[in-house]
């Protein structure tokens, strides 16, 4: 009586076998032995179990990977896909998949930087999120940072960014920080801007390849033009954006700037808290601050025109409380600001 099996025997069952082998001459096949067989049969059912065939599906890259020829990272690289490629899941081999791309190319993708339907939708909502929307800032990993898809440290992982990693900011999400019984993965010391010590500062950003998605405030720093880079005493720059640009005789195109700012190490309950425009002086050879406005600002900042002027709108938490606010919306001609509109809107966001 011998049990066949064409691969290589588990490593629970091989004891089990050398009972048998060694015990078989002196129980020349009486009863013991063939309880021996039963109970390796018994066990050798539970261990070796049919595989599920494996479904095909629809997969995307989330992010710039390597097709290769073989299931193995250093085999020959096919080529270069980019975030976001369609391709067709037609197997699992181990850690990677059996793929092929539109243009029929099969080969293997680690099953890391493949995401399923919920991510192709998911990333196709977050690239329309910020369609029309002009960039609020630009910055650059100033250590690891992971990428999500959604704010919060119990989110999903799509990427470790790398330090030095560019991006452009889009809005600011806040999320409540998980209690001490709950094990973040995001372990990081609290950086002194991120707000009160029960929140946690997300930035939505659009990556160099396209991709968008959330970056923790602690591990990003923002990157304003030099011109507008000095600072403001107790402050922190938010967002900016150019008003318009006008023409310096001696120094050529120069831009106005609108700044937010919001308080150092202080949970103002909103993204920002002051405006400034930091306009051109011709006569001076500098730009000079010639207007400022105290308010709860959200973002983000947009363009705004009126009567053919250059300007911009802005939101703000309602006086009378959070759950609306107020979008207002101001012009620059003749070196001063005037406000032009203003109406209430919903609030979306249940906390800032």
């Amino acid at each position: 009586m011998y049990y066949r099996h064409t691969g290589m025997l588990p490593a629970a069952l091989r004891p089990a076998v050398l009972t048998i082998v060694l015990c078989l001459p002196l129980f020349g096949g009486c009863q013991e032995a063939d309880t021996l067989v039963r109970e390796l049969r018994n066990k050798f059912n539970k261990v070796v179990k049919p595989k599920t065939p494996f479904e095909q599906k629809d997969g995307l890259t989330i992010r710039t990977c390597s097709l290769y020829v073989t299931a193995n990272p250093n085999s020959e690289v096919i080529r270069r896909l980019p975030s976001e490629t369609p391709v067709r899941l037609l197997n699992r081999i181990g850690e990677y998949y059996r793929v092929r791309t539109r243009d029929g190319r099969e080969g293997y993708l680690e099953e890391k930087v493949v995401g399923g339907e919920e991510i192709i939708i998911k990333t196709q909502q977050l690239r329309r999120s910020i369609e029309g929307l002009p960039p609020q800032a630009e910055g650059i990993t100033k250590s690891r940072a992971n990428f999500r898809l959604d704010p919060g440290r119990e989110q999903q992982v799509i990427e470790v960014l790398p330090p030095g990693k560019r991006f452009e900011v889009f809005e600011r999400h806040v999320t409540l920080r998980p209690t001490s019984d709950q094990a973040p993965q995001e372990s990081v010391p609290i950086d002194d801007t991120a707000e009160d010590a029960k929140k946690d500062v997300w930035y939505k950003v659009k990556m160099e390849d396209g991709r968008v998605g959330f970056i923790y405030t602690y591990n990003m720093r923002l990157v304003p033009p030099d011109e507008i880079a000095r600072a403001v005493p107790f402050m922190r720059m938010v967002a900016w954006k150019t008003v318009n640009v006008i023409d310096d005789q001696d120094l050529g195109a120069k831009n106005n700037y609108i700044v937010a700012y919001a308080p150092i190490g202080k949970d103002a309950g909103c993204d920002y808290t002051r405006l400034y425009l930091m306009a051109w002086s011709s006569r001076l050879k500098r730009r000079v601050i010639n207007w400022q406005l105290g308010l709860k600002g959200i973002l983000p900042i947009t363009s705004f025109q009126f009567e053919g002027k250059p300007g911009f709108s802005v939101r703000y938490l309602h006086p009378a409380g959070n759950n609306k606010l107020v979008l207002a919306s101001f012009v620059f001609a003749g070196g001063k600001v005037r406000k032009v509109s203003e109406e209430e809107i919903p609030n979306p966001s249940k906390i800032h």
